[in-house]
């Protein structure tokens, strides 16, 4: 389902003064609700866990044209997260509203845009999934994250897409003045302490690359010069990758690396900076699906994490992730199930240890409204 609000010229004319051009609200969402189970190896990590979670978004967008002619699109995200147990409950997370915020310029194949979590990115990489395993396995102390390097994306600031139908390739560049910063109020945006240096991301995404049909290419990568002398070095991220497929089947692999970003200070002063003794991991993932019908996916998936550099755990060990997975449409709703196998965690989750193994189970029921 969805649901349309229309604004008209007239509406809009009383929210802007001498606008002319009819706009278009769209108010949409977004809901999951997942059961997880979570078993561990080793006595001396988590314990054998089991819960619900859930996700809900509201996405609110706009568009329509310019005085100029040009297009233009506008909008933002709220996330409401589960908000756990204890002296957290009821508490909402500060993140609510860092979703999807933008205001876009576009000229036909060209989009300017400023905000924050809008530019395409490589988060899902190229390696063909049910569902994301990299996201999946951070609840059990995995050392896999897909929010490398300085998390530019992830942070506010401005940048360009550029279509190029001709080889079916977006491209994009995007800086950010306070990496990992998501946007202060308007009033201490340039007062406010906490920040680091500066961030910028180059991006390619390539579908049916090259006039191939079915041939997926992703390639992204981040940088900040590290921001104190004490620091490890520049903080970098790179991930890169390339899918096939084949209509029944879809084989591909991606990797990601994520330097000096990995181990972060807990203080919300010192949390916008790379650790001083921060190394490296590189993940390298490879998945296969297969369409059984138009609605039934079956998927396998293998994701193995290198680890090297000071501040790392279990440096110089594999962590060592291998997923099953389904997903079924029921129209409206959509099912996902995953059960994974993990090995060597690298304990960058909180309460993991090094080398912890176990099982971990999650089933996903989410629908779009």
């Amino acid at each position: 389902m969805k649901n349309k609000l229309l604004i008209t010229s007239a509406l809009a004319g009383s929210l802007i003064a001498g606008t002319s051009a009819i706009a278009q609200t769209t108010v949409t969402g977004d809901l999951a609700l997942i059961f997880s189970a979570n078993k561990k190896d080793l006595s001396n990590g988590l314990g054998s866990t089991r819960g619900f979670g859930r996700e809900a978004q509201l996405n609110i967008s706009n568009k329509g044209k310019l005085n100029n002619g040009m297009d233009y699109a506008a909008g933002f995200s709220l996330e409401f997260d589960g908000t756990g147990l204890g002296s957290t409950f009821a508490t909402e997370s500060a993140s609510i509203s860092n979703e999807n915020v933008y205001i876009d310029l576009i000229s036909g194949n060209t989009t300017f845009t400023v905000g924050v979590d809008h530019i395409q990115r490589g988060y899902n990489g190229a390696a063909p999934q049910v569902f994301n395993i990299t996201e999946l396995m951070t609840a059990a102390g995995s050392a896999t994250t897909y929010v490398i390097g300085a998390a530019t994306s992830e942070s506010f600031g401005a940048g360009i897409m550029q279509k190029v139908p001709q080889i079916g390739v977006t491209l994009s560049a995007y800086y950010a003045p306070r990496s990992r910063d998501t946007g202060t109020n308007d009033v201490s945006a340039i007062t406010s302490s906490i920040g680091s240096n500066s961030s910028y991301e180059l991006g390619w995404n390539g579908v049916d690359t090259f006039g191939v049909k079915g041939l997926t290419t992703t390639y992204f990568y981040n940088k900040a010069e590290k921001s104190a002398s004490a620091n490890a070095g520049d903080v970098v991220g790179k991930s890169y990758g390339v899918a096939y497929n084949f209509g029944t089947f879809a084989i591909g692999a991606d990797r990601f690396i994520n330097e000096n970003a990995v181990t972060t200070a807990t203080s919300a002063q010192t949390s916008m900076k790379e650790s001083a003794s921060a190394g490296k991991h590189e993940t390298t993932r490879y998945g296969l699906t297969y369409a059984v019908d138009k609605d039934l996916t079956l998927g396998v998936v293998k994701a193995v994490t290198e680890g090297s550099g000071a501040g790392i755990t279990n440096s110089g060990s594999e962590e060592t992730i291998k997923a099953i997975q389904l997903g079924y449409n029921l129209g409206p709703v959509a099912l996902q199930v995953s059960v994974a196998k993990y090995d060597q965690l690298m304990a960058s989750g909180t309460g993991a240890v090094a080398n912890d193994n176990g099982k971990l189970g999650q089933i996903r029921l989410t629908t779009k409204f």
